[in-house]
């Protein structure tokens, strides 16, 4: 007797694609195991998204080879819309050199399933532009020769995807011409990311002048070129000056597909002071010599319409007003109309005054994202958010005031999703319990509060909990340094306790997954949807300066202050749930690995320093059961819930009496 297929699979196909739409992230794949046909319908949602990573020629053949027999079952190539390459691709003699350093991308090489995140942009990790140097590597016409024939196996596998709609660069590598060409020819209508754009043949010195690259200029007219994310240096290392702004002013001027840019400019005074040759050639001697051609006048044909703007991200170092890292210069080049998010990181007050002209005038009516780290004395960023009441998502740090949070109450406050305030002082609670009678529809939000193990920071947690649309939380812990130099008064005082706050801060940076799943229930307890929370525990700032200076109080200096602080602290955890009425809560450390901590522990299990140990056991008196190994043995003291809703009136706390 032949088994009947269950009720699912008796539904049409294309039914049960639509269907796995709703399923969770984490259950894609298992639910394509249960069966052939669940396999097809998870299909559109396991190859929507995929990751290629580039490393040893030999391992990158296999992995396309892999790719294409997978996608070639069951049609799958047809549901790839979008694919990320990053990494590194090794030729020859070549070894992990400066732009493929970036071991946790180039540990395996191979390529992968990415789903959808859901908008959560910090799962996204393309590439760190720590390891990028953009002049880096030049390759001769032989060397780029062997690129593309590396590459050409992935170009004519993606000629074969018929959706293909985003193709991500960012290998550290230029962008070989045959993967280029196969947008051009196979997909005209694709986008194309550049996260790694940069024209090394515009990093120039005195003994070498040159034309642009013509592969180069290939990617610089590109009708595919949708988003860039470029970091520029003024100077290379090797004292070689770039004309890549030259070529950024260019672009942004005559590119009709160039929506989307981001600028990290690098001020390296120590490069400048070496590059002081000036290559006397002109921006436009290289085009011309690339084949552009001239218009009437004898200068390079430009295009008199301002093309439109959806992204505009600038990040610049040095506080250096000038070239394209300030609203003022983009203001003549580019249309705001379909300006969608911006981000100034640093933003000035000169930048607010040509929002709020351009708000006033009717430039940025699409504006629904903005990003502003202020650093600046003459705060007026208030007056932007009263004049930009639709914003959905605001993003906010640096040095905020009073008149600033009144801008938000002015502006979007009612309109608002998605909040971050980072500011340089911690919030406290009466601020977010202002923000969220302010902003009752927010769904994100991402603060940076001052841990103070005690009730009203169990009070923060209820409040948050007070919002009906909840979903997700990101929460920045600011622990509090200890006073030094102390006051006169305290010195003078021979019952001083100078210890006492080495101690309260201790207990306020241990933080582990006890702590991160209370503190998730906590949010979650009047039964708002929350999904997901993120804690980050920012490390003690100059913490070893300031327990160093209270170590030298009693005795000489013994680098073991610096290392608790470094094995208990700076810990980040994330913790889920599937279902918004579940009670189960997933928690997972995903602290970055520096080799630090190792290296602290390793310190601390060899210190003969007596009064550390004494001042741990202050801390963490050892417990029934608990190691005998004295620096295993710290954990987090539980939340307190002797409070009210408002967090006021209350007596008590979490911690030790110290």
């Amino acid at each position: 007797m032949s088994q009947q297929p269950c009720l699912l699979e008796r539904l049409p196909l294309h039914i049960a694609q639509y269907l796995a739409n709703f399923l969770h992230q984490d259950s894609i794949r298992p639910f394509s195991l249960a069966s052939k046909f669940c396999c097809q319908a998870a299909a559109p949602r396991r190859f929507t998204s995929l990751k290629l990573t580039a490393r040893e020629r030999d391992k990158f053949d296999r992995d396309v080879e892999e790719l294409r027999a997978t996608l070639a079952v069951d049609n799958r190539s047809h549901h790839v819309r979008r694919i990320t390459l990053r990494g590194f691709l090794l030729l020859g003699t070549d070894h992990l050199g400066p732009n493929g350093v970036d071991g946790r991308f180039l540990a395996n090489g191979g390529w992968n399933e990415s789903p959808d995140n859901e908008g959560d942009s910090e799962t996204e990790d393309v590439y760190d532009s720590s390891y990028f140097r953009p002049n880096l590597p030049k390759y001769d016409s032989q060397r780029k020769q062997e690129l593309n024939e590396a590459w050409q196996p992935f170009a004519d596998l993606i000629g074969q995807l018929s959706g293909l709609r985003d193709l991500i660069y960012a290998c550290t590598h230029q962008i070989p011409r045959c993967v280029l060409e196969a947008l051009h020819q196979r997909h005209p209508r694709s986008r194309l990311h550049m996260h790694t754009f940069s024209l090394r043949s515009l990093y120039l010195s005195a003994s070498n002048v040159q034309a642009i690259d013509a592969d180069e200029y290939a990617l610089l007219t590109s009708p595919c070129l949708y988003s860039i994310d470029m970091k520029y240096e003024p100077y290379s290392d090797e004292a070689e000056k770039s004309f890549n702004t030259e070529a950024l002013h260019w672009l942004i001027v005559n590119s009709s597909s160039l929506r989307k840019f981001k600028l990290d400019y690098r001020y390296d005074t120590m490069a400048v002071r070496h590059g002081a040759y000036q290559p006397e050639s002109s921006w436009e001697d290289f085009l011309e010599q690339a084949g552009a051609g001239k218009s009437a006048d004898g200068k390079i044909s430009k295009k008199p319409e301002k093309h439109p703007l959806e992204s505009l991200t600038l990040h610049s170092s040095g506080f250096i007003y000038e070239l394209l890292n300030h609203i003022a210069a983009w203001k003549p080049l580019r249309s705001f109309k379909e300006l969608r998010h911006l981000e100034l990181s640093p933003c000035l007050s000169l930048d607010v005054t040509s929002l709020i002209s351009m708000a006033a005038e009717g430039e940025i009516p699409s504006l629904r994202s903005l990003s502003v780290d202020w650093e600046d004395m003459h705060n007026n960023l208030g007056q932007l958010l009263s004049v930009l009441p639709h914003l959905d998502t605001l993003k906010l740090s640096g040095n905020l005031d009073e008149t600033t949070f009144q801008g938000i109450h002015d502006g979007p406050r009612l309109a608002l999703r998605k909040l971050q305030i980072y500011p340089f002082a911690p919030l406290d609670h009466s601020q977010v319990r202002q923000l969220i009678q302010w902003c009752p529809k927010l769904e994100d939000v991402r603060l940076r509060l001052a841990r103070e193990a005690g009730p009203h920071e169990t009070a923060i947690y209820r409040l948050l909990g007070r919002l009906p649309r909840l979903r997700r939380v990101v929460l920045q812990f600011v622990c509090p340094e200890p006073q030094y130099p102390p006051p006169i008064s305290a010195i003078m005082d021979l019952s001083w306790d100078k210890f006492r706050d080495v101690r309260k801060a201790l207990v306020e940076i241990a933080v582990d997954e006890t702590l991160a799943r209370a503190i998730f229930r906590k949010i979650a307890a009047r039964k708002c949807p929350l999904e997901r929370l993120k804690i980050e525990c920012l490390p003690i700032q100059d913490s070893a300066r300031a327990l160093r200076s209270y170590h030298a109080m009693s005795s000489s200096y013994d680098a073991s202050w610096e290392d608790i602080v470094e094995v208990v602290g700076g810990r980040t955890w994330i913790c889920t749930r599937q279902d918004v009425e579940s009670s189960e809560v997933e928690v997972r450390e995903v602290t970055k690995e520096t080799g630090s901590r190792d290296k602290a522990l390793e310190c601390l299990k060899k210190t003969d320093d007596q009064e550390v140990k004494e001042l741990w056991k202050q801390v963490w008196p050892p417990r029934e059961g608990g190691s005998d190994k004295w620096w295993e043995n710290w954990w987090s003291y539980p939340l307190s819930d002797i409070l009210d809703d408002n967090g006021e009136d209350v007596v008590g706390g979490a911690g030790p009496d110290i």
